[in-house]
């Protein structure tokens, strides 16, 4: 995962775009999530958006779109069940959820100032994405936090593979290790 941030019109958006259009050429399954602020997703004078229902999603020809109460956390963890390779995450910059590119003098946090890119998108992306944690905290790490291996990751100190998280979850209970089916194994791995 990798988080691009900067203010508005800085060229957060082509840089995602660039890299999207280039790691699928590479056979590569890829994620975008996109900050739209407080304005929400106005379908009110459709019918998708009147029905106050908890889970609701428009399927057109070729897109659908699930709408769902989630905060940036819970997306993330339902985006590690589709098996992508890389999440491109543009905004959220009051949250630190992963390396960041930092666009028009951004700097805040593990980031690595575009500028300073002399790569392409796509290779920016191979070179600095880290597997999300949702901060965990493992301590398996050299930095012994989620958020000091971000940012050694972003100053070079670190690879990016280097995240030792638990691949595998158990649930336990009462001292005994529950038996999980593999898809909601993955469902508790991915948000846990």
């Amino acid at each position: 995962m990798l988080q691009v941030v900067g203010p508005k019109d800085s060229g957060k958006t082509s840089f995602c775009e660039e890299a999207v259009k280039e790691l699928r050429g590479r056979g590569y399954r890829v994620g975008y999530v996109k900050s739209v602020g407080g304005h929400g997703l106005d379908l009110q004078d459709r019918d998708t958006g009147r029905v106050p229902a908890d889970v609701r999603v428009g399927v057109a020809r070729k897109e659908t779109v699930l709408f769902l109460d989630l905060d940036i956390d819970a997306v993330l963890g339902l985006l590690a069940l589709l098996g992508l390779d890389y999440v491109l995450v543009e905004g959220f910059k009051s949250r630190e959820l992963g390396v960041r590119v930092g666009f028009g003098g951004y700097t805040e946090g593990p980031t690595v100032p575009a500028e300073e890119i002399d790569t392409s998108p796509a290779d920016a992306v191979e070179r600095y994405a880290v597997k999300y944690t949702a901060d965990i905290d493992c301590g398996r790490c050299g930095p012994g936090s989620c958020r000091d291996f971000r940012r050694a990751v972003a100053r070079g100190e670190e690879n990016p593979d280097g995240c030792a998280a638990p691949e595998d979850v158990t649930v336990l209970v009462d001292g005994k290790p529950l038996g999980l089916n593999p898809f909601v194994g993955d469902l508790v791995k991915s948000v846990v």
